[in-house]
């Protein structure tokens, strides 16, 4: 299979449509064989019912709530595709990125989405305080983890096949997750890419204050099981 699209959703009846057209029609055009994969995180409003109406696209849904991080690990760990993209159900990275990230995947095993490299757009920004603490949080999680990467959390990221064993050895179920595979991919010698991306600001993001204060927790947990052994 070329590519399997990987989207984690918790209480996205307000987009999630609206996403899954646009990918839907995108990997039609562009790929001759293809998976779209939506983790439903417990959501407690319509999404299950909306994705299930939608053809060609698997709904993987379990209980209780769990996190993104542990959303994104199922669908990555039950993809089939050569390539494997998970990306937010917001469509705030819109799947048309994939024209540039395809070529470079050839020439490396993770692309990833980045706001923070020449080329890089924006169209609708966060308020002030999420930019500081974003760029805070950047960072530390350079700092502690030795990462030479400007953006981790970007929900936009391509992998192939051959790195999906790292989402084995995950342990963060919530928003610390995308530095932690990155962290282990570093570890395990992947050639990682930092590809720019136009992204657009969601104000309905299920990202707060807590998530942001969190994540620094886990960048520590990170380095702690690094120096126990634990992965």
């Amino acid at each position: 299979m070329d590519i399997s699209i990987v989207i984690p959703a918790y209480n996205e009846e307000k987009d999630i449509r609206a996403t899954l057209l646009s990918v839907s029609e995108y990997v039609r055009n562009n790929f001759s064989s293809s998976e779209i994969i939506v983790v439903d995180d417990a959501s407690t409003d319509h999404t299950p019912d909306i994705v299930t109406s939608m053809p060609g696209v698997r709904l993987i849904r379990y209980a209780p709530n769990r996190g993104k991080g542990f959303a994104v690990k199922t669908g990555m760990l039950a993809a089939s595709g050569d390539r494997v993209l998970f990306m937010d159900a917001d469509n705030s990275t819109n799947i048309r990125e994939l024209d540039h990230f395809i070529p470079e995947i050839r020439s490396h095993d993770i692309v990833i989405g980045s706001r923070a490299v020449p080329g890089a757009v924006i169209d609708l920004h966060q308020p002030l305080y999420k930019r500081w603490l974003g760029r805070l949080g950047n960072f530390i999680i350079r700092s502690v983890l030795s990462l030479s990467i400007y953006d981790t959390q970007c929900g936009f990221k391509l992998f192939r096949k051959e790195t999906l064993f790292l989402f084995q050895k995950q342990r963060l179920e919530r928003w610390g997750f995308d530095f932690e595979i990155l962290f282990l991919a570093k570890r395990s010698g992947f050639r990682i890419m930092e590809s720019q991306v136009t992204w657009t600001n969601n104000f309905d993001t299920k990202v707060t204050l807590g998530g942001y204060i969190s994540v620094l927790r886990d960048v520590c947990m990170v380095r702690l099981w690094a120096l126990l052994h634990r992965y």
